[in-house]
């Protein structure tokens, strides 16, 4: 009798389990395509090998997934066009919450991980086939759209013994709120440390990409503003790397390179002097360059210890990208230079930009520091928490209110070296606590 009871008791919560990984927001990866002996605990189930195709397996299913992205976004354009969010998404469809939630997400998914973790089940592809169909959309369109999920779906079925390697590459989401706690604390010990180690540390980063207005042939500009505000130094040191300019790559123009503005080393062209802690300049900052871009490092000189100090700078590059007819995949990187406890980055897209989906944020190490533009399969994904959103307006979280105006001038600035009002820009935001030393931060959209 026991043992039925125990039997039934692990049924159950496998069950459970494999509801909990369709709810929004929940930390199970793609449960839809896993066996239930996948979902049982481990006690470390992202220490995983890869295995020696694995590459080129991730490279075959991040295809699909994007294709299949593309693809339901295509089928709710045609049944309803003027359909926003995920909640107006479901009352259209006539579906759950939750199954709502998960069409839209995978209809603006700028990233193959989010199609995964939103994937539903069969019956609930059912529905929304069913659900599309009563709205009039075209026979094609859905055979099209039913071709995608069932070659992504014979694609997962090939893939058994890489299945817990892409559990943890596929956004590194963690398992539990338990998880998600001991990773957080983890960061911040880790931020702690580095300051010590290395007598440096920022208090808060706030940066932004600007783009558009789209010219023509789709030419774009970019423009970009990063603030690092209480910066310390606790010691002697050696010059440290704090800032890189803005460089930018573009594919459809794969020729030119990576295309950075040139600088005079003679002065920090890209500071912000009024906005910056007074006298800094040339006194504790110093422009070098670096390989195809500029870094300027802060000098052990110039700064009083006991008070921190504030550096903002500004860029902008004329026909740095392009938007053309065929959609291509943009990453907006922000590299973590120093221990920082807190960064708040920006995506600020003119309303001629036309995005196919809503940007989403992810964290990727970056071991040499190194901001060139890389495929999204041959870069560590590592554990994120934060999610990216829609923010109405130069906004900042209530806590770096002491920040506001000095980010609002900025980005006012940058609106104008761009000539468009700050008002054309729609912006999208992620706010993460202690992100890794010698990592990226990451905002991806298609257009």
């Amino acid at each position: 009798m026991v043992v039925v009871v125990v039997t039934k008791f692990v049924f159950r919560l496998v069950k459970l389990r494999g509801r909990l990984g369709f709810k929004p927001g929940a930390r199970f990866l793609c449960c839809g395509y896993l066996a239930p002996s996948f979902l049982k605990p481990t006690p470390n189930f992202m220490t995983t090998t890869k295995t020696d195709n694995f590459n080129q397996t991730l490279e075959q299913i991040s295809k699909k997934a994007m294709d299949l992205s593309h693809s339901l976004r295509s089928a709710m354009d045609f049944a309803f066009p003027s359909v926003n969010g995920a909640r107006a998404c479901g009352r259209a469809l006539g579906l759950k919450r939750q199954l709502g939630w998960q069409v839209y997400t995978i209809s603006h998914a700028s990233d193959y991980a989010i199609v995964l973790r939103s994937m539903p089940k069969q019956l609930g592809w059912k529905l929304v086939y069913n659900a599309l169909a009563n709205k009039n959309c075209s026979a094609s369109v859905l055979n099209h759209l039913r071709a995608c999920i069932e070659s992504l779906e014979l694609q997962m079925n090939k893939v058994a013994k890489d299945r817990s390697m892409l559990r943890a590459v596929t956004a590194g989401e963690l398992g539990s709120a338990h998880q998600i706690k001991t990773m957080l604390r983890a960061r911040a010990a880790a931020v702690r440390a580095n300051e010590f180690i290395h007598g440096i540390s920022v208090q808060t980063l706030l940066s932004a990409f600007m783009v558009g207005p789209v010219g023509a042939k789709g030419v774009v500009d970019i423009a970009t503003v990063t603030a690092f505000h209480g910066v310390k130094r606790s010691r002697a040191s050696a010059a440290w790397p704090l800032y890189y300019t803005l460089e930018c790559y573009d594919p459809q123009r794969s020729a030119r390179g990576v295309f950075a503005k040139k600088y005079s080393r003679a002065k920090i062209g890209a500071l912000v002097s009024d906005l910056s802690t007074p006298g800094v300049g040339n006194t504790c900052l110093r422009m070098r360059k670096d390989s195809q871009t500029n870094v300027v490092d802060l000098l052990d000189r110039g700064l009083d210890r006991s008070e921190a100090a504030h550096f903002c700078f500004l860029e902008h590059l004329k026909s740095a990208g392009s938007v053309g007819a065929k959609i291509s995949q943009s990453h907006a990187m922000f590299l973590i230079t120093t221990p920082i406890e807190r960064a708040v980055v920006q995506v600020w897209l003119h309303k001629s930009v036309r995005i196919i989906t809503d940007p989403s944020g992810s964290l990727v190490s970056s071991p040499n520091l190194n901001r060139r533009v890389m495929e999204s399969n041959t870069v560590e994904r590592l554990p994120l928490e934060a999610v990216a959103e829609m923010i109405h307006g130069p906004q900042l979280p209530a806590s770096l209110r002491q920040y506001a105006s000095s980010h609002q001038e900025l980005l006012r600035r940058a609106a104008h070296k761009l000539r468009a009002p700050l008002s054309e820009f729609v912006a999208y935001q992620l706010d993460v606590a202690n992100p890794p030393w010698m990592s990226m931060l990451v905002l991806s959209f298609d257009c």
